[in-house]
């Protein structure tokens, strides 16, 4: 399974990256909302983990812009994000096409169960 992980913090990216490859994933990081779209657009990814809240560029402009484009329903994201979010939102977002909706802290077994119900779907 490839996997990118968004997210601002390099703290957060490493120890994901580190962890999904522990278990045998395939991991590419992105600290930026814009090289993510990029990577998302070129690469195929089994699964993204996305932060909404990232400076210039967020998570929701990344979901906006693929809607945009219809290839979102091509992408099996997970929003991991510590920002206070609404429940209204976060429907909003699953009726966009996003998969799931995590508040950090998440535990690393709630995320792999995550990933295998994604990588089941598929």
């Amino acid at each position: 399974m490839k996997i990118l992980v968004v997210d601002d913090n390099e703290s957060i990216v490493r120890m994901l990256k580190s962890f999904f490859e522990l278990r045998g994933y395939e991991c590419m990081p992105s600290l930026d909302g814009r090289n993510a779209l990029d990577l998302m657009t070129r690469e195929k990814f089994d699964a993204v983990i996305l932060d909404l809240a990232m400076p210039e560029f967020s998570g929701y402009d990344i979901i906006d812009e693929l809607g945009k484009s219809g290839k979102i329903k091509d992408q099996n994201i997970i929003v991991l994000t510590a920002s206070s979010i609404a429940s209204d939102k976060i429907n909003l977002l699953l009726k966009q096409g996003i998969k799931s909706c995590l508040k950090k802290p998440v535990t690393p077994e709630v995320l792999l169960d995550i990933l295998s119900s994604v990588q089941k779907s598929r």
